[in-house]
């Protein structure tokens, strides 16, 4: 990722805004009510990119779209993100978020909750792409003398290969060697919506997933990657970080992660992308290929509330 200058809360008011898109402290909720919240910080219905994002395309192909039509949107516009289809004979290929299409905020913020409504990508049956809304920024350099790049990161994914599942990370630190090996530290969880069985990482250095429970709570069968749009957020506290989504007319808590040690402490930029992994998170895992056909990422709009 190219680095980016950081900015300022105060550059990003100043900056302000499109008339009709991106909006400072004014943008209503998009069901005309204010839902009980404050005006969001910094707001967008994507009718533009009206200067405030940041575009990565690496696969011929790929597209990103603002104000693109679509009869979901509560506004009748979204951002739409293009992966690619292709049809391929290994996992590996085109595989990794290096090779993602994605927008990345060109201001730098910390602490707050961002909301965003999104429709998710839908794929066939051994295909796997990973859509998601995050919050990162890396420059390589290990500050804390651990050993690894340090890597702040809070991700809400959702993937087409298991379209019921939600998978919830916090990074703290990722390199990988010469050879392609990773090493990391992270905590995650994954969470099936269709069942309410939950999966937390067997440890902070491996990707393999135990299941440790089913919470009826998080029993919602309506949920599945590319049915509609829903509402989803991340609330990110100097402490912890809560991970939601809306379904079924409530806010649902799907995680609350207090590890502070996992807890982002520097400004981040937040993100939209959607990437292939060669092989499906949730268990059991298993190789999976690139999609054959095109993927897309829906985001109708976002609000952001600073803490």
């Amino acid at each position: 990722m190219p680095l980016i200058s950081r900015l300022s809360l105060a550059s990003l008011l100043a900056c302000a805004c499109g008339a009709r898109d991106a909006q400072v402290g004014s943008m209503p909720s998009p069901d005309g009510s204010d839902g009980g919240l404050p005006a969001p910080t910094l707001s967008s219905d994507f009718a533009s990119d009206d200067g405030l994002w940041e575009s990565q395309i690496m696969i011929d192909g790929a597209s990103i779209t603002f104000g693109s039509a679509s009869g979901g949107a509560e506004d009748g516009r979204v951002a739409l993100l293009r992966l690619p289809g292709q049809r391929v004979s290994a996992a590996s290929e085109n595989a990794g978020p290096n090779l993602a299409t994605e927008i990345a905020s060109r201001q730098f913020l910390r602490f707050g909750t961002l909301r965003a409504r999104m429709q998710f990508p839908t794929c066939a049956a051994g295909d796997e792409v990973a859509a998601a809304m995050f919050w990162y920024w890396s420059d390589g350099q290990d500050r804390n003398g651990n050993g690894l790049a340090d890597n702040p990161e809070l991700d809400f994914h959702v993937l087409c290969g298991t379209p019921s599942f939600v998978v919830l990370t916090a990074w703290a630190d990722y390199q990988v060697a010469s050879d392609g090996s990773e090493t990391f530290l992270r905590t995650s969880r994954a969470v099936d919506l269709g069942s309410g069985e939950v999966y937390d990482a067997i440890s902070d250095h491996e990707r393999a997933y135990v299941k440790i429970g089913q919470e009826p709570a998080l029993v919602h069968p309506s949920f599945s990657s590319g049915a509609g749009f829903y509402e989803a957020g991340i609330e990110w506290h100097a402490d912890r970080v809560r991970f939601f989504v809306v379904l079924d007319g409530a806010e649902i808590t799907l995680w609350t992660m207090s590890e502070t040690r996992f807890v982002p402490q520097v400004p981040l930029q937040f993100r939209f992308n959607l990437w292939h992994p060669a092989t499906h998170w949730p268990p059991p895992a298993a190789p999976a290929l690139y999609p054959a056909a095109d993927a897309i990422l829906r985001v109708d709009w976002f609000r952001y509330w600073a803490q």
